[in-house]
């Protein structure tokens, strides 16, 4: 029984311990909010270091979408430095979501090759 006991502590120590040490993968914040694209463009989604949560490809014309991380002062034409996703997309017919989850150091940028349909939400 002390057996049993002692590997019961044991297993779940193991699994509440990332998350009692701030490891673990939150939950986004309620608080998130999208921007929304449809031309080929390039376009500061966050201006500062945030929290990408997703990329929806909803349709339009088939392109590339890239993916920044960089300040908004860099966010012109293609960015020099900073491309963390390159996405082909291949048209209006099929929508998909690509969940990113993941922190930013200086900023969100998206960049759409052609007038694909994207909503990109962060916080």
């Amino acid at each position: 029984m002390k057996r049993i006991l002692f590997l019961l502590a044991v297993v779940t120590a193991a699994i509440a311990f990332p998350f009692l040490m701030g490891h673990g993968q939150a939950p986004p914040a309620a608080n998130g909010t999208y921007k929304y694209i449809s031309t080929a463009t390039t376009t500061t989604v966050k201006p500062t270091s945030g929290y990408l949560h997703t990329v929806t490809i909803n349709g339009g014309t088939a392109g590339v979408v890239t993916l920044y991380d960089i300040a908004a002062a860099g966010c012109t034409g293609t960015p020099a430095s900073g491309q963390f996703a390159a996405i082909e997309t291949i048209g209006a017919t099929n929508p998909v979501t690509l969940i990113y989850d993941l922190a930013t150091k200086n900023g969100i940028c998206v960049v759409t090759a052609a007038a694909t349909d994207v909503s990109v939400s962060f916080n």
